[in-house]
């Protein structure tokens, strides 16, 4: 018996030990905690809305325009803000990038769309 309890013992505290350390370990699976990353999303959605509201005060898109590229851009914060609390995947760090993306496109449209908004 003396044999048996110097071999389950070590064995038990292991598998114990390897236990609690996989939950963590799981739920960490696939996050990027990097800050770097998390920054620069940050940045270019604050150049983002800078960006729209300087188009705005320049007249070089209307009212509306900006309304709606400033809901999206808002809408955008607090989807990053929602990601961004543990840190964000692959996953949403390319979901983040292209709604970016898109947005920039959608002012850069706006821009030169000559509604007869410009001075």
């Amino acid at each position: 018996m003396r044999k048996l309890n110097t071999f389950i013992a070590p064995a038990l505290v292991a598998a114990m030990a390897l236990g609690a350390a996989t939950p963590s370990m799981a739920r960490d699976w696939n996050r990027h905690d990097d800050r770097g990353q998390v920054n620069q999303v940050r940045n270019q959605i604050d150049q983002l809305q800078n960006a729209v509201n300087r188009s705005d005060n320049r007249d070089r898109i209307s009212e509306r325009e900006a309304r709606g590229l400033r809901n999206d851009v808002r809408s955008l914060q607090i989807q990053f803000r929602d990601f961004s609390r543990d840190g964000l995947s692959n996953w949403e760090y390319r979901k983040l990038e292209n709604r970016i993306e898109n947005i920039r496109s959608r002012l850069h449209g706006e821009r030169r769309d000559r509604n007869d908004h410009r001075m």
